[in-house]
């Protein structure tokens, strides 16, 4: 059961029709937990082993950290004052050990449960290859089925560890209400990753209808469904047949095919997004804005602001901040002062914590060296750029090139998008040896085409017409929103038959134009990770 499924459609509305039973207001948050259940279950989890493992560990070293926090915090109200600098300094220094020993532990599960069933073969099939390990060792592959929405629930349960070691959070005590947190539908499956200061409220709160969150909710998912069905699926399938077979193709469809599937995979993921955040909101929850415009971004560093912003943050955050300013990046940038000049010295501690944070980003998207690859490389690109920076800015002010030039600026947009589309060829191709392999082609056979089979491969017309009227819908309504803001603020301003009849055009598109199938559309890509 996926979130665009006629059956989560009927799953959703007699939950909601619950949810909002007056009598049981106070406790909405019980049957969000129920629901969230059935949903893991019927959305297709072959165990909820792994599940409740990670939930057990985040909510122990939870309340463990939150203990530690209390201790320090009553020994600061009773000490301060009455104790010599020294015991103070010990104190501190046992409260920060036993923080470390807590976080290692909970880490080891959670991150330990992920790396078993995900990584467990990937690490098996690359050990056997070393020569002489297969015939000593003999590594039989696992063959685990990994399971649903592990990749993001380990991350959230992660930060909120974090923030509660930090203090920023006070630890959960009702270990059901922690288990909603992690397992809340449909963002299991796909995120986005929520930090506990903002969703946790809002899932253990009470929420009465409102009529104007129900009409943003039905908007956002009527538009998510307009994105995956009139595009991303109609895509979906062309897309698929240029890197199946892209033996048969010159350098010119393979570049093209970069492009579409960046476009593709952008319809997608964002269509899931928009209707998990409407369903939500029709419930009274508003989930962080994982996606804004992120075509629009006039460098590599400004698209993943803007692209998977919870996954991005969640990096920044937890991975780079830490990392950045650890005592090893420390020693790395002393070290980096004898041997280099003092501005890109100061950049050792990021471009040490930027490879990890790629590196570690490309292996969470999937066990395979194409996706380490297409990390590495992001982060390769990002660094050169940093490194470059100065030596950027010097050409631009020698052509007299502002950062207002709107001619500039869209050069720098459509060359963001060209390197985007262009890294796409790791995660488009099957393995490391077709990304090998259609880099090339791209590179040494590349022939400008005017045919039409050239440019769409294997596409009708009238799919190709419906692709395009989508795709210039988006493009005006992303306009509209970085100009001026929210289409749906625009939309509440304007007479109710107006809107209504706008949103049954909208839905009578969907299902005339729309790639629907016996499930009203298939799945979605990105809940594979």
């Amino acid at each position: 059961m996926t979130v665009n499924s006629m059956s989560f459609f009927i799953f959703f509305l007699g939950m909601a029709l619950v949810y909002y039973l007056p009598f049981l207001k106070k406790y909405q948050w019980m049957v969000l937990l129920a629901a969230s259940c059935l949903f893991y279950y019927f959305a297709g989890a072959e165990t909820f082993l792994y599940l409740i493992l990670a939930t057990a560990a985040t909510h122990c070293a939870a309340l463990a950290l939150d203990r530690l926090n209390l201790r320090q915090e009553a020994w600061n109200a009773e000490q301060k004052g009455h104790c010599t600098k020294d015991e103070a300094e010990r104190f501190k220094a046992g409260i920060k050990a036993g923080k470390r020993r807590i976080l290692v532990l909970d880490v080891m599960v959670t991150v330990g449960i992920l790396a078993f069933v995900k990584y467990g073969d990937f690490i098996v099939e690359n050990v056997n290859r070393i020569p002489g390990v297969k015939a000593g060792l003999g590594l039989t592959p696992l063959n685990l089925i990994i399971p649903l929405g592990i990749s993001y629930y380990t991350l959230q349960s992660i930060g909120y560890v974090m923030d509660v070691s930090k203090g920023k959070v006070r630890a959960e005590k009702n270990i059901l209400k922690t288990s909603l947190f992690l397992v809340y539908f449909p963002q299991i499956t796909q995120g986005p990753i929520g930090r506990f200061p903002q969703l946790a409220p809002q899932l253990f709160g009470s929420h009465a209808f409102c009529w104007r969150d129900f009409s943003f909710g039905f908007q956002r998912v009527l538009w998510g469904f307009f994105k995956k069905t009139v595009i991303s699926e109609r895509m979906s399938p062309f897309v698929d047949e240029i890197f199946l077979d892209y033996g048969q193709y010159g350098g010119f469809t393979l570049l093209l095919g970069c492009i579409y599937f960046s476009v593709q995979a952008y319809m997608d993921f964002s269509a899931y997004m928009d209707i998990v955040a409407g369903f939500s909101q029709v419930l009274g929850i508003h989930l962080e804005e994982n996606f804004r415009r992120p075509f629009f971004s006039q460098s590599l560093a400004e698209y993943w602001r803007r692209w998977h912003i919870s996954l991005s943050s969640w990096f920044r955050d937890y991975v780079f901040y830490p990392l950045s300013l650890s005592s090893r990046a420390v020693k790395l940038s002393r070290l980096g002062r004898k041997f280099l000049p003092a501005k890109l010295a100061k950049l050792v501690p990021s471009v040490y914590a930027m490879l990890f944070v790629w590196f570690a980003t490309g292996l969470w998207h999937d066990a395979s060296w194409r996706y380490i690859c297409w990390g590495v490389a992001n982060g390769v690109i990002m660094i050169s750029s940093l490194c470059l920076s100065d030596v950027f800015q010097g050409w631009k002010d020698r052509l007299h090139i502002t950062e207002k030039n709107p001619v500039w600026n869209m050069v720098r947009i459509v060359r963001t998008f060209l390197l985007i589309s262009l890294l796409k060829v790791f995660p488009a191709a099957m393995d490391l040896g077709g990304t090998v392999g259609i880099l090339k082609k791209i590179f040494t056979d590349f022939h400008l085409s005017f045919s039409y089979q050239a440019w769409f491969p294997g596409l009708e017309v009238s799919h190709l017409a419906y692709i395009l009227f989508g795709l210039l819908l988006c493009l005006l309504i992303g306009i509209w929103q970085e100009r001026k803001g929210s289409v749906r603020e625009g939309l509440e301003t304007k007479p109710f038959v107006l809107r209504w009849c706008l949103y049954a055009v909208v839905l009578c598109a969907i299902l005339s134009i729309g790639a629907l199938g016996s499930d009203l559309s298939g799945g979605f890509e990105y809940a594979q990770y």
